[in-house]
């Protein structure tokens, strides 16, 4: 019973990403439509600053999510 049970979850172990990514992703992306709205009337770099910034925000934190995950440290260079 114990050992099927610790199969099963086994199993289900690729379905945490998922789950974290699309819960968090609405945030984003509320966030992002509320900037778009706002910086309607401002100039376009400011638009694009933000954009930027929250882009670069929801990249770190999927690839902290990964690493922390599978325990493999990315490195990119530039």
């Amino acid at each position: 019973m114990l050992l099927s049970l610790v199969l099963h979850t086994y199993s289900m172990r690729y379905l945490l990403p998922g789950v974290v990514l699309l819960g968090t992703a609405p945030t984003y992306v509320l966030a992002w439509g509320v900037w778009r709205l706002l910086s309607a009337f401002l100039p376009a770099r400011f638009y694009q600053a933000l954009d930027d910034r929250l882009y670069c925000i929801y990249q770190n934190m999927v690839l902290f999510f990964f690493e922390n995950y599978t325990g493999v440290q990315v490195k990119i260079i530039f």
